[in-house]
């Protein structure tokens, strides 16, 4: 362990930038339009004592002054209710009506008994609230003959026993002047609470997420306001997930600092990898530099795969030795603060790349800038950079000799889709694959994080390649931000050039 904290420091001298930096992480994290008058106003509303999550008060290492959870303040959080309300509101049936906007945070989850997985809020929930705890249920509701709404967060009411157990609650005496909303009141009142307001809203609208709802605690409630009633069921999320793919400034400012902690713990991993190291290790050097940066855990189970095991595209068993002759695939990405990043890299473990691993390297490497830069020159479609892409792949592989030249340029496609047949792309930020109700078929624009992500993965047995290109996979991905002008790339301090790559690879020791 020391050996690593010696490795971690001598590596990040190699680059400007700290690997452990939670000041500069907290500087960052405040938005350039706020001024101090603005951060005491903002601070004066956040109650102080000890509450159900971190504040500037009892944590103004993680949160800066003024804000609710770090690069949030609660105005933003409440711009985005004011959004959510006004956009559901667009649709010329829904004007006349009451509307009831219901957003459940998510629930504990057990891994066996009394035994809980890490918590994990709802990325909905949490856009909105900035409420971290679980159970809590966000309430909207517009009368029709009313301009305004009101907002009512139930949460979980303090209870020193559960507290001795669980840790601190906010209750509902904070949680309304913590989290900006116009009341607060105990969960356990929600079911009778839905029950009226449902029953004596006619005609009205019930914006639910029905399918796979994020607590199943509160559900039947729900349904069975929903029979009392007469109001009609709406789903909420695709308005929402239409919200949340286009970032805004305190967003881009978490993004990026999620993708340089990936950034420097896949630097970290390149430099620790040798031959007869164990995949599993590698892992733990990612998870290990994450966390010293400031991140909570890594953004999903990585990728650590070696050899032909690169061939299987999610493989996560991480748990083979490296050898010599393997390339090593690593898939990883840090969450902070809920937002994550992911990337991808492809390194030798002998620390210099074989001739016909280079080719494909380089090759996948042209295919990939050139895929960044059709990003900001035509702001395409994620499904036609996805085609861009298996064009782009055949043609390289055509001019290498790795695939045949007297095939069309349909066969060319279809033989680069079989060597890479994952998307190339998806959104990126509070959940991995972000906003997954934003179909890949809307052009992107400014303000969208999105993956680029070409791989090319050729089975031991697969015999339409030469043999010296057998048994490896390749995949090269960035986390890019799409603005007015070039794309910026946030991941651009993980190395990826091969001469890069060789300076790094084996240079430090676990």
């Amino acid at each position: 362990m020391h050996s690593l904290r010696r490795s971690s420091s001598q590596f990040c001298i190699r680059y400007p930038r700290r690997l452990v930096k939670h000041p500069l992480v907290a500087k960052r994290c405040m938005s350039t339009t706020e001024n101090s008058s603005d951060l005491l106003l903002q601070s004066s509303k956040i109650p102080k004592g000890i509450l159900g999550q971190p504040t500037y008060h009892t944590h103004p290492h993680l949160i800066p002054n003024g804000q609710l959870t770090c690069g949030i303040t609660q105005q933003e959080y409440k711009e985005r209710r004011d959004n959510l309300v006004a956009k559901l509101l667009e649709e010329p049936e829904h004007i006349h009506k009451t509307q009831i906007i219901v957003i459940p945070a998510a629930c504990k989850q057990y891994m066996s008994d009394k035994i809980p997985y890490v918590f994990r809020q709802n990325s909905d929930f949490f856009y909105l609230t900035g409420c971290l705890e679980p159970s809590a249920i966000l309430v909207m509701v517009k009368p029709a003959l009313d301009d305004n709404y009101k907002s009512i967060l139930f949460v979980h009411e303090k209870d020193s026993h559960a507290e001795l157990w669980e840790g601190p609650r906010t209750g509902c005496s904070l949680a309304a002047p913590l989290f900006g909303v116009d009341e607060a009141r105990p969960v356990e009142n929600f079911n009778n609470y839905i029950h009226r307001i449902v029953s004596t809203s006619k005609p009205g609208v019930l914006w639910y997420q029905n399918e796979s709802p994020p607590n199943p605690e509160i559900h039947d409630s729900i349904r069975s306001a929903m029979r009392s009633g007469h109001v009609s069921l709406e789903q909420p999320t695709t308005c929402l997930h239409q919200m949340r793919v286009v970032k805004s400034a305190a967003e881009v400012e978490l993004m990026k600092e999620t993708c340089y902690i990936g950034s420097q713990a896949v630097n970290l991993a390149m430099a620790c990898t040798k031959p007869g190291m164990s995949e599993h290790a590698v892992s733990a050097v990612l998870e290990y530099s994450c966390r010293m940066a400031g991140a909570e855990h890594g953004a999903f189970p990585p990728v650590v795969a070696g050899g032909a095991r690169a061939t299987h595209i999610h493989y996560v068993a991480n748990n083979q030795l490296l050898e010599q002759r393997d390339m090593l695939l690593v898939d990883s990405g840090s969450q902070r603060w809920l937002y994550n990043s992911d990337i991808s890299r492809t390194w030798p473990v002998s620390g210099k790349f074989s001739k016909h691993h280079r080719i494909l390297y380089e090759l996948l490497l042209a295919v990939q800038k050139r895929l960044i830069e059709l990003l900001g020159s035509q702001r395409p479609p994620l499904d036609v950079l996805f085609e861009h892409m298996c064009r782009l792949l055949g043609t390289q592989l055509q001019q290498e000799g790795i695939l045949p030249r007297d095939i069309d340029a349909n066969e060319l496609i279809g033989r680069a889709y079989r060597l890479c047949p994952h998307h190339v792309s998806h959104y990126l930020g509070l959940d991995v694959h972000d906003a997954p109700l934003v179909r890949r078929r809307v052009p992107v624009r400014a303000g969208m994080i999105v993956t680029v992500e070409p791989g090319i993965y050729i089975r031991p047995d697969d015999l339409s390649v030469p043999p010296e290109f057998r048994g490896v996979g390749i995949r090269i991905e960035d986390d890019v931000l799409v603005t007015d002008g070039e794309p910026l790339v946030l991941t651009d301090h993980c190395v990826k050039e091969v001469d890069d790559i060789e300076a790094i690879v084996g240079k430090q020791n676990v």
